[in-house]
């Protein structure tokens, strides 16, 4: 399998895994506050890739030369900081934020509309940051997935909009297209472990501040009570263990790989897989426009990063 090919696997499985991520998310807001799911998803995604990295550094395997090596490679001394925090800042800190504080200013349906603009997004940052050569059909497969969003939102909750409330999605438009393109700087210097680490390290500290002063005076009835309800900390561990560490080392993985434009458009897969969960867990409708919708999200997928016989024989097959 191509080196390419690999990498599109990557970025389809983290986004596939984000999917289903929304009926885990009920499940915990049905129970304690967002802050609070968001903190311990965080503290336990931390928690586990410390002990991947502890475990990974145990187990040794051969290296093909008659030694050993550690099963996991991690290391981040020496190595440059500015790309990394970035990475950190704009995912999970920013986008998270305003994600969240967008949609109390919004709708649901709104919110997940604009939300779509990150593949857009992602094509000019790729232009003007990364200065990658973008292919008029990647445009046209970004706006069309888009619109394909906008399309599945039709018939659902109203779609209420503010100015301060588009404003604050804008911001995790842009923090979420400037992800790939840190994902893809830090990724010179950094591997998928290693920068999915850093990412958890400060989203668990941000995170868990925040949680603990929104529930100030409250702590047994929202952290403790949630944490003790085994309904929670079966989301909590999807969210953390699936739909953290494996989704973003495998998003990671793949964005180094590819164009900052091809990886963000797999963004609005997640629409897709979060309808089809939604209908066979939980038997929600699925209505007329979202089968076109879905349909033109993955069409305009397909065929964004389709690639020419010509430039397919250039992969180097590992």
């Amino acid at each position: 399998m191509s080196t390419h090919a690999k990498a599109i696997l990557a970025v389809i499985l983290g986004n596939t895994i984000f999917g289903f991520s929304f009926i885990f998310s009920k499940m915990a807001l049905q129970i304690t506050l967002p802050s609070v799911m968001i903190a311990v998803r965080f503290v336990m995604a931390f928690i586990a890739l410390n002990l991947i990295v502890v475990f990974g550094r145990m187990i040794k395997i051969p290296d093909g030369e008659g030694g050993s090596r550690s099963l996991v490679s991690f290391s981040l001394r020496g190595k440059p900081l500015r790309n990394i925090l970035l990475l950190a800042l704009f995912q999970p800190i920013l986008y998270f934020l305003c994600e969240s504080y967008g949609i109390v200013f919004t709708s649901a349906a709104f919110a997940g509309t604009i939300i779509a603009v990150i593949p857009v997004a992602g094509i000019v940052f790729d232009v003007f940051i990364m200065h990658s050569q973008v292919r008029p059909r990647q445009v046209i497969c970004a706006v069309m997935s888009a619109v394909g969003v906008a399309i599945t939102t039709i018939g659902a909750e109203g779609m209420k909009s503010s100015a301060l409330g588009l404003l604050i999605l804008l911001g995790a438009v842009a923090a979420g297209a400037l992800f790939y393109v840190f994902s893809k700087k830090s990724g010179t210097d950094y591997n998928p472990l290693e920068q999915t680490y850093v990412m958890f390290a400060f989203g668990s500290l941000v995170y868990t501040i925040f949680a603990l002063v929104q529930c100030r005076g409250q702590y047994q009835e929202l952290i403790f009570a949630a944490i003790a309800e085994p309904k929670f900390i079966l989301s909590v561990l999807y969210l953390s263990v699936i739909s953290s560490v494996v989704a973003f080392i495998s998003l990671n993985y793949g964005t180094v790989r590819v164009t900052v434009s091809q990886a963000s458009i797999f963004a609005n897969l997640t629409t897709v897989i979060s309808i089809i969960a939604g209908v066979v867990f939980l038997h929600e409708t699925f209505t007329g426009f979202q089968v076109i919708g879905a349909v033109i999200i993955l069409v305009s997928v397909y065929f964004a990063n389709r690639q020419t016989k010509d430039h397919a024989q250039k992969e180097v097959r590992v």
